[in-house]
């Protein structure tokens, strides 16, 4: 039997079952209970309804300041069985495309749960169609990996208007927890937050954790996990957090696949390094037969297909390379399209900027490439730190890495262009070196 929206409404089910429990509190620090914010969205689905829209419509939601009111708007759209059309308020989609946007909103998407938008770090984001099943395989999951449950209170800092950000609102609920909402990222707020233990779990994009260690290095004992993704995070800070006390979970996931693919088990993050854990429960993972290959997702977690285009047709291909170490761990190495052939050698920037990162001369580093005449493409080191580090830098790459790994141009910058989502802007990255050279 087809599932409906009520069978995978969360939220109503922890109402029913824990009416007095928190399910939120609010950026200016109210708190709601189940029962209330069940109430909210039960109203804000009748509003939906009253307005003429009925089960498997599209409801387009421009997310501007995030808040207890927003919150339940979602949840009375999937109450009300529409699916949201999750955008950030000026989103290129709506301001450089409106037309095909107001196409979208005419679609009929009966089966679907969310729609939601790539985080667009390589390019023009893509609306992924998230189904009731994806949502409710992805929830398990993660459950069963992390353990989460009524007790915890998650940090919510991360855009909801991407997969990391909504994931909290789902995953909490599922379990009756509660969500610590932060509508944006302050690094001495959220410090706070941590080390009082106002909150047990936190999902961070590395640039985030960067900003945390600088201003705090720890320890915050009441930290249960930290799911540390959306971007590759370079060793040496994963190492810091790790010396910091911090319970910080690598994981690897997307918005095709309905957030995490693989995710570090509790407990084993030292012998993790390098890596971002083992999948995840009901997620099949291939990389091809022999060595690194293209990241291969497969399981009721990978989306049938984007808006307004024809469904997938077989397994979701990542656009990663990567390989399954000894232990079932999966190692991200670049996408495939970053990968550079310079002089004849296969490079991994991510690689390579992991090695110079060790280096601890820097803040941040990152390793894009340029045509060059001689080499047919060239590694540019884009650094976060003093020009003055330079020597010691060249010489750590010397010692480190060989010869064609080592960048041919080095720009120093005063900090990293940053995207809505909070990851690397790659795109801008690019262009920063291409000018340059």
């Amino acid at each position: 039997m087809t599932k409906t929206s009520h069978d995978v409404d969360w939220l109503a089910k922890s109402a029913a079952r824990m009416p007095d429990a928190i399910a939120l509190v609010d950026d200016d620090g109210a708190v709601l209970s189940y029962a209330s914010l069940d109430a909210m969205a039960t109203e804000a689905a009748m509003r939906l309804r009253a307005s003429g829209t009925v089960e498997g419509d599209i409801r387009l939601i421009e997310v501007g300041q995030v808040d207890r009111a927003l919150i339940a708007e979602l949840w009375g759209t999937w109450r009300a069985g529409v699916a949201p059309l999750v955008i950030e308020g000026g989103s290129p989609i709506l301001t450089r495309s409106p037309t095909r946007a107001a196409d979208w909103l005419k679609l009929r998407v009966p089966s679907v749960h969310t729609i939601v938008l790539t985080s667009g770090s390589g390019g023009n984001p893509r609306p992924v169609r998230l189904t009731r099943e994806n949502v409710a395989a992805a929830i398990d999951a993660s459950s069963q990996r992390l353990g989460n449950d009524a007790g915890d209170r998650w940090l919510l800092a991360l855009p909801i208007f991407h997969i990391g950000g909504l994931s909290v609102l789902w995953r909490s609920a599922a379990v009756g927890g509660a969500v610590i909402l932060h509508s944006r990222f302050d690094e001495e707020r959220v410090a706070g937050a941590m080390r009082s233990g106002a909150v047990s779990i936190a999902s961070f994009v590395p640039t985030m954790l960067y900003r945390l260690l600088d201003l705090d290095p720890g320890p915050y004992p009441a930290m249960k996990a930290i799911l540390l993704g959306g971007a590759a995070a370079q060793r040496q800070l994963v190492e810091r957090g790790l010396d910091a006390g911090l319970p910080i979970l690598q994981t690897y996931g997307m918005t095709e696949t309905c957030s995490q693919v693989a995710t570090v088990i509790a407990g084993e993050a030292v012998e993790s390094l390098g890596s971002v854990g083992r999948p995840l429960p009901g997620v099949n993972l291939s990389t091809g037969e022999a060595g690194a290959g293209e990241i291969v997702v497969s399981g009721p977690i990978v989306s049938p297909g984007y808006l307004g285009e024809p469904d997938r047709q077989g397994d979701h291909h990542t656009g990663d390379m990567g390989y399954l170490d000894e232990h079932g761990r999966l190692v991200v190495l670049c996408r495939i399209d970053d990968m550079v052939i310079t002089g004849g050698e296969n490079v991994y920037p991510q690689h390579v900027a992991d090695v110079l990162g060790r280096s601890r001369f820097v803040s941040t580093v990152e390793v894009v490439s340029v045509p060059d005449p001689e080499w047919g493409q060239a590694l540019v080191a884009i650094v976060v730190g003093e020009e003055s580090a330079l020597p010691r830098l060249q010489h750590w790459a010397a010692n480190w890495l060989p010869r064609h790994e080592i960048p041919k141009d080095w720009i120093f910058v005063d900090e990293m262009p940053i995207l809505s989502s909070g990851k690397i802007d790659r795109t801008t990255l690019a262009e920063i070196a291409r000018r340059a050279n």
